[in-house]
């Protein structure tokens, strides 16, 4: 009785011995290789998209730094003409400033609504009314730049107009957003008007389907 006892320990300790000297298969090696050099492969297309990617996107960014620090430089430089000419000729000055102390906004508005003249600042409408006489003086900015905020611009808030030595205070009455198609906001009057014209919504990214209009009218008394 005590030989297959001892038989079966035997075979279970070599059992044992083989189960640890076990090593793993070649062909494990091979695949996991095989599978490192798809990766690789896979890796590289990758790798050169997103270096392009980048290296476009650094492109991009400092084109438009760039772009803001030329087009708000050639604004400061109008701000200085805007001085020296109100402090010497304030009569027969031919530029125009506006400031809006809600939004902190102070530019010099040029005369065009082009591409170019809205790049420098906010641009006024040719053919309508000059700032401060009767009719309706419409003005037209970007909304990513100068205009970025007149959003925020409520029934009662002030906006001045200097221009020609004499500066006039209008006060807004209204704020609606249309079609771009709606000429209406364009119309004549024979009230002293302002009308401020900029693309809504303002921070939408991309190009933005209407307008945001602001309606004021010039304060008399505080002229």
């Amino acid at each position: 009785m005590q030989v297959p006892g001892t038989s079966i320990r035997r075979r279970r300790h070599l059992t044992r011995s083989r189960l640890l000297v076990l090593k793993p298969a070649p062909w494990r090696t091979e695949i996991s290789f095989e599978k490192s050099k798809l990766l690789a492969r896979k890796a590289g297309p990758r790798r050169i998209a997103s270096v392009l990617l980048l290296a476009t996107g650094s492109i991009l960014c400092t084109y438009v730094a760039g772009s803001y620090t030329w087009m708000y430089g050639e604004q400061r430089k109008l701000l200085r003409e805007w001085k020296v000419e109100n402090a010497s000729v304030p009569a027969d000055g031919t530029l125009t400033k506006i400031a809006i102390p809600r939004i902190g906004l102070r530019a010099v508005v040029l005369e065009g609504t082009s591409s170019h003249d809205l790049l420098l600042g906010p641009g006024h409408m040719s053919g309508s009314a000059a700032p401060g006489t009767v009719g309706n003086a419409v003005i037209a900015g970007h909304r990513d730049t100068f205009f970025r905020n007149i959003h925020k611009l409520q029934r009662g808030d002030a906006v001045y107009i200097l221009r020609s030595g004499k500066q006039f205070r209008y006060v807004v009455f209204r704020k609606i957003v249309v079609e771009p198609t709606d000429l209406s906001v364009l119309r004549k009057t024979n009230d002293r008007e302002l009308t401020l014209i900029t693309c809504y919504p303002t921070h939408a990214i991309g190009p933005a389907p209407e307008r945001l209009i602001i309606e004021a009218r010039l304060n008399v008394k505080a002229r």
